[in-house]
Parts: C-alpha cells; sequence; structure tokens
C-alpha cells in the first residue's frame, strides 16, 4: 500500500513522533510510506527525515493562514507532491492538516486517494461554536475517514461536526525500542544528580496554557510546605517556559525578604525557596533518564486525547496521577495503575500524590501493573495493523473481511 502522511512539521512532539514511528513501522511490514511536513521549523529537536520525505518550504506564523486561512502556493506544492508520490491513501496528522487536506479533496488535487483524517483531541475544547465550527464542520466532512487516538476523541468529532462516515477508534502507542539503552532507576538518578531520598515528580510536555503548567506549579508550591525531600522536574519547553520562571524568581525574592524581616524580628522562621524544589530541564531529546528516575508522573492537562507520556512512564513502571481528560481513562486505570483527579482542584492532587509518596509498596505494585497494561494494549506493530486495515476497508469497501 502506498501512504502519504501529511504532517504539520518535523517537531518532535507527541503527535509528530507517533506518525515517525508509525511510518516506520509501515515500513517494516512492507508499505510505501512517505511524509509531507506543511511548515518549517528550525530547531534542534527535528525528527529525522528519509529520502522521501518533504518539508514544504512555509512558515506557519504566516499571515495567510489566517486570511484567507491556507496559503495558496502550498496547495500546489502539496499536489506536485502527490502527482510524484501517488498514494493510495493519504493520512492527515491531526490540526492544520486537517484543513489543507479537506482543500485537497474540494479542488480535487487528490483524486484517486482515500483521504483520513486523525483527530488527537477534544474537538469542542478547541472549536466551541459559531462560524469557525461550521467551517471545520464542512472540511471534515470532505474526508472518507476518521481516526481517533481514543475513543472519547473520536466521539467529539463525531458529535461535534456531525460526522457520518467510516470511523474508528486506533489508540496511539510508543516504539519501546527507543528506550533498550535506557538506564535504572538508580543509574538515572545518578546521572541526573538526583539524590535516592528525593521524591521526584515530573512534568512532561510542552509548555502551554492547554497542559496547564501553572497548575502543576502550585500543586508543587503546596506539596513542600510538607515534603523537604520533594524534587519537581520539569521537561519540556513552550511559550509558558519564561513566565514559569520568572514567577518561581519572583516567589524565591518575596520568601527572601521575608526571612531578612523575621530575622530583623528576631524571630526563628522557616522561609522555602522555591528554586531548590523546582528544575526546569528545558526540551529533552532523549527523556527516559527522566522517566526512570521518577517517582510520579503528574498530568495537569486541561485536555487530552490519549497522552502518550502515560505510556511512556508506564513503561517505566512510574505511575501517573492526572486530570480526567478525553481518552485518559482509557490508558489508565484509576486506582490501580494511577490516580485520576476529576476534580482538577490542587488540594485533590496533592492528597493523591501524598498518599503515593507515603506509601511505596502501594506505589511499585501501581507502577507494575502500569507497565503491564500498556505493554498488553499499546504495541505499535498491532496499532499498525490496525492502520492498515482500515484503510483496506476505505479502498475496497465491499471486500469480505
Amino acid at each position: 500500500m502506498r501512504i502519504l502522511i501529511i504532517d504539520t512539521s518535523p517537531i518532535r512532539r507527541g503527535a509528530q513522533v507517533f506518525a515517525f514511528e508509525l511510518a516506520t513501522h509501515l515500513k517494516t511490514l512492507g508499505n510505501e510510506v512517505s511524509r509531507v511536513y506543511l511548515f518549517q521549523f528550525s530547531h534542534h529537536e527535528n525528527l529525522p527525515l528519509s529520502v522521501q520525505d518533504r518539508v514544504l518550504p512555509f512558515r506557519e506564523e504566516s499571515w495567510l493562514e489566517k486570511i484567507p486561512s491556507i496559503q495558496p502556493s502550498l496547495l500546489l506544492d502539496l499536489r506536485r507532491e502527490i502527482a510524484e508520490f501517488q498514494p493510495e491513501v493519504i493520512l492527515c496528522n491531526g490540526s492544520k492538516t486537517l484543513k489543507y487536506g479537506a482543500w485537497l479533496r474540494i479542488l480535487n488535487l487528490a483524486r484517486q486517494a482515500k483521504l483520513v483524517g486523525r483527530f488527537i483531541d477534544d474537538a469542542e475544547f478547541w472549536n466551541p461554536g459559531g462560524l469557525k465550527k461550521q467551517v471545520y464542520s464542512f472540511w471534515i466532512g470532505k474526508f472518507d475517514g476518521l481516526i481517533g487516538v481514543s475513543q472519547a476523541s473520536l466521539q467529539s468529532v463525531q458529535d461535534h461536526y456531525q460526522f457520518t462516515k467510516p470511523a474508528r477508534v486506533i489508540h496511539r502507542a510508543f516504539d519501546s525500542s527507543k528506550f533498550r539503552h535506557a538506564p535504572n532507576r538508580l543509574a538515572a538518578r545518578n546521572q541526573l544528580g538526583l539524590e535516592e531520598k528525593e521524591e521526584i515528580l515530573l512534568f512532561l510536555g510542552n509548555l502551554t496554557h492547554q497542559k496547564r503548567p501553572d497548575r502543576f506549579m502550585d500543586i508543587v508550591s503546596k506539596l513542600i510546605k510538607t515534603r523537604p525531600n520533594l524534587k519537581a522536574l520539569i521537561v519540556g519547553d513552550g511559550p509558558l517556559r519564561e513566565n514559569l520562571e520568572n514567577q518561581v524568581a519572583i516567589k524565591n525574592q518575596e520568601s527572601r525578604d521575608k526571612k531578612q524581616e523575621k530575622e530583623s524580628n528576631s524571630k526563628e522562621s522557616i522561609v522555602l525557596n522555591l528554586a531548590s524544589y523546582v528544575s526546569f530541564k528545558g526540551y529533552q531529546q532523549d527523556v527516559a533518564p527522566y522517566l526512570a528516575a521518577s517517582d510520579l508522573l503528574i498530568l495537569t492537562s486541561d485536555t487530552e486525547g490519549l497522552p502518550g507520556v502515560v505510556l511512556e512512564a508506564a513503561y517505566f513502571g512510574v505511575p501517573t496521577v492526572s486530570t480526567e481528560v478525553g481518552g485518559i481513562k482509557e490508558c489508565l486505570i484509576d486506582g490501580e495503575t494511577g490516580f485520576l483527579v476529576p476534580s482538577k482542584s490542587i488540594e485533590d492532587f496533592c492528597e493523591k500524590i501524598d498518599y503515593l509518596l507515603d506509601h511505596q509498596g502501594l506505589r511499585k505494585t501501581m507502577g507494575a501493573k502500569a507497565k503491564t497494561f500498556i505493554s498488553k494494549n499499546f504495541k505499535m506493530d498491532q496499532v499498525a495493523n490496525q492502520y492498515l486495515n482500515f484503510f483496506s476497508s476505505l479502498i475496497h469497501p465491499n471486500s469480505s473481511k
């Protein structure tokens, strides 16, 4: 089968990493796969490219992305790539690839290929209503089929855009072979300069509004009042990083001012220096040491599809404490492989985290169950075959299974 995957940019982020790993597995199964990235992204965290892959010479920041919301030259370049590769299936990997895929069909630029959209989040969260919803309903309707990364994601797009064509839930997975040389817990802590007595909470993801790193910071600020050995690692980058680091600096200055005031009054006090508990690690190409060294993964997002970071943490036997959003319940069993926090409140997060840090045996049992659960249910080879079966059902709708 000839499969063209259209993606936003070769940035090393969750959805893009999955598409990269999926393409690799589809190739090992004997398929011809090419990836086309709509936008350039000059950064050290780019994904590797094969000879079949293309990065189109366009920028996502172009004003054309707002008015008229597409770049005509980009569509022409896409047409050339399609004409050259002649795919049977075009898979659009969420985000802005969906509107460009729709325009390929509207302008009849991909006549023979089946057009499939991969939906990775909650439709209503990102597009609650109004004209934008109407436009996206029109675009989504141009697809021959949809794949949701979770039942929650697929249901949201079907309900929100009234999509009635073939659709399937195919959970995301990850290639565990990339962790074959990962260090164990002790080696990882030594590598990162962490002590065994320290209680490590990990935030791993983009520092963006929907991921709510500010909520994570509030959780840490409350916990350190009673847990002197707590250490919070923030691994990731994004538009909120500078603001978060500034908040830490401001709180530290306030603490120093309070300490000086107390000392001038000759009264003994304990002043918490937040910077000594929180460490910003930025983007890391190899996240294995951070996962291996952690006691808990903390997911504070307001929206998710099916977060790959939960799967990766489980692989290392690290349970997750998470907001109950999107498809999280499809990859985390509450009370068995981690804890869910439906309320999203700081107090409830702290209660769950305190309990797991205080009960090491339970934490390890949860971690072991999490690893078993994801190892059984989120295998990349199984996922790749599910994609192929869905593609085949669209290409040959009347064939017997």
